[in-house]
């Protein structure tokens, strides 16, 4: 059989082909069959526990006699082809035709470390292909492959790293990256279409409701882009900058006067209150503004 990694344990070969049965060698001698193994091995250092049990039996040992072993080999090869296979098997898991070896943690884990290692990958779980989908279009646009990984392997590659030392990159890490390389990018009000600059210019207005503009903010921009909402993988629509003392607003927010009124309430709440949304303190004081706003354009109130 071919062989396909070579390591101090012994040999990952190549099934005969996909419908035979894997076979199991102990310095070349057969002694286990499997039907439901990615590839055939040949054991060249035995351990102990199988040196006992070909003593025993010679050409039907059982799989806990050379499950260690097998484990070794694969987690000592690093050879192309043998990781590229354990991580195409890892993704069939949703289909039930995953083989053994990937069902191992280990070996998974394993193959993930080295595939981050060699290529742009993204590793992410099924159900995450559902809530992220668009941000996750976003990564394969930039130019990442995404390996679709069962949960039990999800859930323990934040903090792994690859062969090379590197983070593991699962959707959280890329997230991140993602948030530290954006960049606003500003429309000047000129270069806006004239429905856009007609909602533009009811900024002043819109302050005026509510009583004046407040001592917190020093502007208020629009920009193309925008940066995701804290913790999740959509845009926000506006977002509130501190240290800069100034409001941004996507600029898909200039399509109606009601998208950016209340984009811009929603901002300056942040601003007034310094509270995160789904905080106490955000919600007391967006209540504060839409009813302060209600009370003074309400006549007879």
């Amino acid at each position: 059989m071919m062989e396909l990694g070579v390591t101090p344990f012994g040999t990952v070969l190549r099934r005969a082909n996909a419908r035979a049965r894997a076979r199991i060698y102990v310095n070349g001698l057969r002694v286990a069959e499997e039907d439901n193994f990615l590839f055939s091995y040949n054991i060249t250092a035995p351990t102990a526990a199988l040196r006992r049990a070909l003593n025993r039996e010679r050409s039907n040992v059982g799989r806990s006699a050379y499950t260690d072993r097998v484990k070794s080999i694969l987690l000592a090869c690093d050879q192309d082809e043998v990781v590229d296979a354990l991580v195409a098997d890892l993704q069939n898991y949703e289909r039930g035709t995953q083989h053994d070896e990937t069902q191992w943690l280990d070996v998974g884990l394993h193959a993930c470390q080295q595939l981050n290692a060699r290529r742009e990958v993204i590793f992410l779980a099924a159900y995450e292909l559902a809530y992220a989908a668009d941000f996750v279009q976003r990564a394969g646009n930039d130019g990442y492959e995404i390996i679709v990984v069962p949960e039990t392997i999800r859930r323990k590659l934040p903090g792994l790293r690859d062969a090379l030392g590197n983070p593991i990159r699962d959707l959280d890490r890329y997230r991140d990256e993602w948030q530290d390389s954006f960049r606003f990018t500003f429309v000047d009000p000129s270069e806006l279409s004239g429905a856009e600059r007609a909602v533009w210019e009811t900024l002043p207005r819109i302050f005026a409701a509510r009583g004046g503009i407040s001592r917190h903010v020093t502007d208020v921009l629009v920009s193309e882009t925008m940066r995701l909402m804290e913790g999740r993988y959509q845009e926000a629509v506006g977002v509130w900058e501190p240290a800069e003392g100034r409001i941004i607003i996507k600029r898909s927010q200039l399509q109606s006067v009601a998208d950016f009124a209340g984009t811009v309430l929603h901002e300056l709440s942040h601003a007034l209150s310094g509270a995160p949304d789904m905080s106490l303190e955000f919600e007391q004081t967006l209540t504060e503004e839409l009813g302060g706003i209600v009370a003074r354009n309400i006549t007879n109130v």
